[in-house]
């Protein structure tokens, strides 16, 4: 089988495509760029993606097109069918790559027999987990673990040639008939023994049932005698209550009837009287309560007016303001000038200058003296004409008080028959007294009204005015106390009366039970007969395992030494392997061989390349070899023995397609010229 040209949707390729040729086919492309993708690709092609897997990293999820575009691709191969084109869809988010359509590449006529479930298996020959650990070489997976199906077709090579049941499904297949029969908790040889023993006891249980059961009818019997006797007691209470019931009814609608009567009786007296309504009455309050304002506002305005009179009387009994006087310094002005007329020994011009200047001053004394008293007297004038102003508003205002006053009272007396304003707040309290009566007697016949309603609802129908009965000695509360505990001891008593009876139809008679007993003994005894064949096939089984491990080995190890030995330029020589493919590595004149972990890394890649082209060259079907894929197989591996490894994969690549997926530019360069080679980049 040889692939020719893919094209992927996958990951984080997006519409990539290669076309790849027979022989070495080298694959360059640098970390993170989509290699191991490509290689997930290739097998999703074939064998399809697992839909079971959940979480982040399940498939479906991890190699979702980074594009957000459907998951799809196309792969073009040459096999021994001719050649065909593969080409996987997307229908429904829940099965990416779940179409497959399959076709003749040259006539794009359908592939019959080929389906997205089967499809890698029916062109490869071999199912998914061998292809896995076998022609599928990652970097980081070169190791082969065990599989079944692995396992089954190196038994059929080093056999009979034909595909049989391997070792460990068998092996599987006893243990789980074993464990059906022994071990598990479900398991029907400890599942008899539980049940002999449970019938057993419950055997042993059958006999004290029906004394038990007996005891408890019995008991049944007597607790019905005293319920009986403690609900007749309760009934007398009942009907004490009742007559008391009614005796209450009969005397609360006396007590309503009496307090209508009297609300009644108010209410005409009112009348009668010609009281004004409620709301007359609370108008006349308020009227009251803002005559009293009125009353103080007329005041206030008369005692203003007091004042104002006096105010005026004071302010003419007063002496009027006088002005300062300057005759001081008219005085001095008028000595002054005598002086400078008067005393001849001045000089002329001295005696002038002063006399002019002596003379002005007196003339202007004189004339401010004069205007200070003009404005005196205006002062006076205007201050008089203020009060007196003040004077005629507060009388003004008072006699407007007094008017308001006045016919307030007027109102007032009209609405409220009272002779006189002063008796008007007695007649309003009187009155408004009444009122509060009539209400007080209102809400008491209501009150008893509602009473008589209530316990005449309480009273029990069933039960007739004139039946008898005595109260009874003990308490009501004492006869329910006591009731309640004899209702939990009969719940008690009907629960094992119940569950007596219920067991002893469940268990039947003691005969069936003996005959159900000898079956469960007698398959007991069947199945440990059957248990003992199956332990002995096991141990037989493991015998021709270990004779199977001991030819299967040496063919595989003789192969994966020589590969080894190549691939180390000869430092290690022999390869052994078990069963589950743990090896050890022996070098080259050495007798004593090494565990495959204690190798250099290197080292260890080396030997499992090893093992893995001679696992491809031993299981995997020689008519139409399958290719070889690798993920950075060789990255590990120093120059001397990545060139080995090269001229291998290049002697191998002459029988079988074989990819390798490289980071690194070394194993184009070193295979540069040679034939069969084609070096491609992503």
């Amino acid at each position: 089988m040889q692939f020719r040209r893919l094209e992927a949707t996958f990951g984080r390729l997006d519409h990539a495509s290669l076309s790849l040729c027979d022989g070495l086919n080298i694959i360059e492309a640098p970390n993170e760029s989509g290699k191991s993708t490509l290689l997930a690709f290739l097998r999703v092609m074939l064998y399809g993606l697992s839909t079971r897997e959940r979480g982040a990293l399940a498939d479906k999820n991890r190699y979702a097109p980074w594009s957000l575009a459907p998951m799809r691709g196309t792969l073009s191969l040459s096999c021994r069918i001719g050649d065909i084109t593969l080409q996987r869809d997307t229908a429904r988010s829940s099965s990416p790559m779940g179409c497959l359509s399959a076709v003749y590449t040259g006539s794009g006529e359908p592939v019959p027999g080929l389906s997205a479930a089967d499809c890698g298996e029916r062109l490869l020959g071999i199912p998914c987990e061998v292809y896995e650990r076998s022609a599928l070489i990652r970097q980081s997976g070169m190791a082969i673990s065990q599989s079944a199906e692995l396992e089954r077709r190196i038994a059929a090579l080093i056999t009979t040639g034909e595909d049989g049941r391997s070792c460990t499904e068998a092996a599987a297949a006893l243990k789980k008939q074993l464990n059906a029969r022994r071990y598990n908790k479900s398991g029907c040889i400890p599942a008899l023994e539980a049940e002999i023993a449970a019938l057993e006891r419950t055997q042993a249980e059958l006999g004290g049932l029906a004394a038990r059961r007996a005891d408890a009818e019995r008991a049944l019997a007597a607790l019905d005698a005293e319920e009986t006797e403690l609900r007749a007691q309760l009934r007398a209470h009942d009907v004490c209550d009742a007559q008391d019931a009614r005796r209450a009814a009969t005397d609360a609608r006396q007590a309503w009837q009496a307090a209508e009567g009297k609300a009644e009786r108010l209410r005409r007296a009112l009348i009668g009287q010609n009281v004004p309504a409620r709301d007359a009455l609370e108008q006349g309050r308020a009227k009251l309560a803002a005559l009293t304002s009125l009353e103080a506002a007329a005041a206030d305005a008369q005692q203003r007016c007091d004042a104002a009179v006096r105010a005026l009387s004071d302010f003419d009994a007063a002496p009027a303001a006088r002005p300062r006087s300057l005759l001081p310094y008219i005085i001095a002005s008028a000595a002054l000038l005598l002086l400078f007329i008067l005393v001849p020994a001045l000089p002329r011009g001295a005696a002038l200058a002063g006399r002019i200047v002596s003379g002005a001053a007196l003339a202007s004394l004189l004339v401010l003296n004069q205007n200070n008293a003009r404005k005196a007297r205006a002062l006076h004038d205007e201050r008089r004409s203020v009060l007196e102003q003040s004077l005629r508003d507060a009388r003004s205002d008072a006699a407007a008080q007094q008017r308001l006053y006045d016919a307030a009272v007027r109102e007032l007396l009209a609405a409220i028959p009272a002779s006189d304003i002063s008796r008007v707040s007695a007649y309003l309290d009187t009155a408004l007294q009444k009122y509060t009566e009539l209400d007080a007697l209102a809400r008491e016949a209501s009150e008893l009204s509602l009473r008589c309603e209530l316990l005449s609802a309480r009273e029990p129908k069933d039960i007739l005015p004139g039946e008898p009965a005595a109260r009874p000695a003990r308490t009501r509360a004492e006869l329910q106390d006591a009731l309640a505990a004899l209702l939990a001891r009969r719940r008690e008593t009907q629960s094992t009366l119940d569950y007596t009876s219920g067991r002893c139809r469940a268990i039947g008679d003691a005969a069936a039970l003996s005959a159900e007993l000898s079956e469960k003994r007698g398959a007991l005894a069947q199945k440990q007969k059957e248990y003992d064949a199956l332990a002995l096939a096991m141990d037989a089984l493991q015998s021709a395992n270990t004779a199977l491990q001991s030819r299967f080995s040496p063919a595989l190890s003789r192969r994966a030494g020589e590969l080894f030995s190549r691939l180390t330029g000869g430092k290690y020589n022999s390869v052994l392997l078990d069963r589950t493919f743990s090896a050890l590595a022996g070098e080259a004149g050495e007798a004593v061989s090494h565990d495959a972990q204690l190798l250099s890394l290197g080292a260890l890649d080396q030997l499992y390349l090893a093992v893995r082209l001679a696992i491809c060259e031993s299981v995997l079907p020689a008519d139409d070899p399958l290719p070889l894929l690798l993920d950075d197989a060789l990255v590990r591996f120093d120059d001397a023995r990545c060139a080995a490894a090269l001229d291998l994969l290049l002697e191998e690549s002459r029988t079988r397609q074989i990819l390798l997926f490289t980071c690194q530019h070394r194993e184009s360069a070193y295979l540069a010229g040679r034939r069969g080679v084609t070096t491609l980049t992503l």
